[in-house]
């Protein structure tokens, strides 16, 4: 009997000792990405501060414990950089990893010439699309031969962010920030009550970019397949496709995302995903003066 009871504890401390080797051997990883300085000259973007975001995030993370941070700013942040990197961190990343991805620049709508977005809603036209630093503002540029190639769009987004989801598995955790706006329907005219400093900051357009006949970028996408099933990805934007995103002047007086500094104030906690994606759902940052009334963050979760 007593040899029973040592061999069942012995058997359960084993067990103990690999659960605990597995956690252990988990890495908590990041890539973000913010653009400030766009090239307004050759691309048409102004200049915003998505740039100072990424610096105030990298150190929040690594003082949470994220050992594998990766940052592009600026020139650096060009869209073939940024796709290279998120595959770079699929391939690195192992099951049961904890990945966090953040995008901070303008955001434009792109006309939806694979036609993927009506087959979930029939009246909608247009994809949603992060600007890189090299992407353009309208077809005007590179001497009107720009076609959008240079966008990032949500249907090239989408397999690139599957293939982390997939990799960490189900124990894993996936964590997605885009502070940038789709913006349409609020015009500046509108709004009255806002520092006239912070309307020179709006992170994106409402003017869709359509490319000319076509020569149409989008058109050669393949629509995106379903996310594969495994780790939980929790994807935050930093309002809804019908409004503006404006900036957020901090005590140091410097400018971030509003979405940005909201996610360093709840990481002052913990890196806690799941509270993260409940304070969000919960509308915590109101009351804080972080977040415009104009603007409202949306949260997804995706199995």
């Amino acid at each position: 009997m007593r040899g029973g009871i040592m061999w069942r504890r012995s058997f359960i401390l084993s067990l103990m000792l690999i659960a605990f080797s597995f956690l252990s051997s988990a890495e908590s990883r990041a890539l973000l990405v913010g653009i400030g300085k766009y090239d307004r000259v050759k691309t048409g973007w102004t200049q915003i501060h998505g740039d100072n975001d990424v610096e105030l995030l990298r150190q929040a993370l690594a003082k949470k414990g994220f050992n594998d941070i990766c940052t592009l700013t600026n020139q650096g942040a060009t869209k073939a950089r940024i796709v290279k990197e998120l595959q770079d961190l699929a391939s690195r990343s192992e099951p049961g990893d904890k990945v966090y991805f953040h995008f901070s620049g303008h955001g434009q709508p792109i006309r939806d010439d694979n036609h993927d977005e009506q087959s979930v809603r029939k009246d909608k036209k247009y994809d949603e699309a992060i600007i890189p630093y090299d992407a353009c503002r309208d077809r005007r540029k590179m001497n009107g031969t720009y076609i959008g190639q240079y966008h990032l769009v949500d249907d090239e987004l989408a397999p690139l962010l599957d293939a982390i989801k997939r990799k960490i598995g189900g124990r894993g955790e996936l964590f997605v920030a885009v502070d940038a706006c789709y913006s349409k329907g609020i015009q500046k005219d509108e709004i009255t009550d806002i520092d006239p400093e912070l309307l020179k900051y709006i992170r994106g357009t409402d003017i869709a970019f359509t490319p000319p006949g076509r020569k149409s970028f989008v058109a050669g996408i393949p629509a995106p397949k379903e996310y594969t099933r495994g780790a939980r990805m929790i994807v935050v934007t930093a309002c809804q496709e019908n409004e503006r995103n404006f900036e957020y002047k901090a005590p140091n007086g410097k400018m971030y995302g509003a979405l940005s500094y909201y996610i360093y104030i709840l990481l002052k906690k913990d890196s806690d995903f799941g509270r993260w994606k409940d304070c969000f759902e919960k509308g915590d940052y109101n009351g804080k003066g972080i977040f415009q009334s104009y603007q409202h963050p949306s949260v997804v979760v995706i199995p």
